[in-house]
C-alpha cells in the first residue's frame, strides 16, 4: 500500500468497475459537525484570546483546536471514496489515496455485511456494509474488475466487525460536536 499511488492530474490505467462514497447521512453529519466546530472554534478562540489572564484559559486555546482537528480528520474520511479497477482497490481523494494493487492481492472474501481484502503482506483491508453506500454493489464490481473474489454465505467474522468504523467515527464527531459547544459556552461565561 502506498500513501500516494499516482501523482495528482494523472488518470488511472483502466474504467473504474465501481466507485463508492460513504453513506449520506454519514457524510452530511461529518460536514455538519466540521463547518459547527470551525465556527465555534474560531469564535471561542476569540473570545478567549481577550481573556487571557482568566483561570484555566489554557483549555478554551487546546479545546477547539481539538474539536476542530477531530472534525476536519473525520469530514476527511468522511469524503473518500473507494474505487474499483483492474489494477486492485483504491481508498481516498482525488489528490492521493491508499491502492492495495491487484499484484499484492491474495483473495479477497465477500461476505453478507463486509468484504475483506487480504494482501500477501501487511494488514486486511475491511470494508463494512455500515460505512459505504450501496455496499451490495462492491462485490459485483471485484468480480466486473477480475479480482480474486471468494464469496461466503455469512456474516463477516467478529475481526471484520470490529474494524468497521462508522458506528464509532459517527458517535465520536458527535461527541466532538458537544464538546465545541461546551468550550463556546465556557468561552462566553468568562
Amino acid at each position: 500500500m502506498s500513501a500516494v499511488d499516482a501523482p495528482p492530474g494523472i488518470a488511472f490505467a483502466g474504467q473504474a468497475a465501481g466507485e463508492f462514497v460513504a453513506k449520506p447521512r454519514a457524510r452530511r453529519l461529518a460536514a455538519r459537525v466540521f463547518v459547527f466546530a470551525l465556527a465555534a472554534g474560531v469564535t471561542t478562540l476569540s473570545l478567549a484570546a481577550r481573556r487571557l489572564g482568566a483561570p484555566l484559559i489554557e483549555l478554551l486555546l487546546v479545546a477547539p483546536l481539538m474539536c476542530m482537528s477531530v472534525a476536519a480528520v473525520g469530514y476527511a474520511v468522511r469524503s473518500a471514496h473507494l474505487r474499483i479497477d483492474r489494477d486492485g482497490v483504491r481508498w481516498g481523494w482525488r489528490w492521493g489515496g491508499f491502492r492495495l494493487g491487484r499484484d499484492r492481492l491474495v483473495r479477497i472474501d465477500a461476505y453478507s455485511d463486509a468484504v475483506a481484502l487480504k494482501p500477501r503482506r501487511g494488514s486486511t483491508w475491511y470494508l463494512s456494509r455500515r460505512d459505504w453506500f450501496h455496499f451490495d454493489r462492491v462485490e459485483p464490481a471485484m468480480s466486473r474488475a477480475e479480482l480474486p473474489v471468494e464469496r461466503h454465505d455469512r456474516g463477516a467474522p467478529i475481526g471484520a466487525r470490529l474494524q468497521s468504523y462508522g458506528v464509532v467515527l459517527d458517535g465520536l464527531l458527535v461527541l466532538d460536536g458537544f464538546a465545541a459547544a461546551l468550550a463556546l459556552v465556557a468561552a462566553l461565561l468568562l
